[in-house]
């Protein structure tokens, strides 16, 4: 809930920026994936009940680091794929906790694959900017792949493994040879514990 908070916080004051998202299918997508946050917040208060957490109050800056998130464009679109990219991990990181309750376990795994169409809509988003995004990938690739500094280093913490139920992945046979580094840590995405998804968000609360 804390992550989601962050995440419709963020695309309504993005949304809300004069000037910030070009018109047309940039400000088109950016609403869209707004009003999905706004949802799974409004969903999961009520589902949590009187265990939901109050929302903090946000820092997007990262206490100065993204200074210019609401005054350019490709930052705030960088800042977006690091959010989507920590949400597809954290909802993976729970579903084992939540196998005890069905209905919860199947909402959260449907707003893990919005998260996920989220994330590889923004690194394309990026891409198409150009520039130093050219080479962004719908999907993460080692580690920390956004090109954004290390301060998001923490986001893509373990997405390096190359290993899945003990096998390496880099020791299989594809069609051109044996499979890259690069392939194997696109084919799988790593969980986020809570702590560790609590912390990410932390870099974004004020304290």
């Amino acid at each position: 809930l804390t992550l989601e908070y962050l995440e419709a916080e963020y695309y309504t004051m993005g949304v809300a920026k004069a000037g910030l998202i070009p018109s047309g299918k940039p400000l088109g997508a950016i609403t869209t994936i707004r009003d999905h946050e706004v949802a799974h917040v409004n969903f999961l208060k009520q589902v949590l009940g009187n265990k939901a957490v109050s929302k903090p109050t946000f820092d997007f800056t990262a206490g100065g680091t993204f200074g210019n998130v609401f005054s350019d464009y490709d930052t705030f679109l960088a800042v977006a794929q690091a959010f989507e990219d920590t949400g597809v991990r954290a909802y993976k990181g729970q579903a084992g906790i939540l196998l005890g309750n069905r209905v919860v376990l199947t909402a959260a795994l449907q707003i893990h694959s919005v998260e996920a169409r989220h994330a590889s809509h923004i690194r394309q988003m990026r891409r198409a900017r150009g520039g130093g995004a050219s080479d962004q990938k719908p999907w993460i690739t080692g580690a920390n792949d956004t090109g954004i500094g290390a301060v998001v280093n923490p986001i893509y913490s373990g997405e390096d493994n190359v290993k899945q139920a003990g096998v390496d992945i880099t020791s299989l046979n594809g069609s051109m040879g044996k499979i890259s580094a690069s392939a194997a840590t696109q084919s799988f995405d790593e969980p986020l514990s809570a702590e560790a998804v609590l912390n990410i968000a932390g870099l974004f609360i004020k304290a």
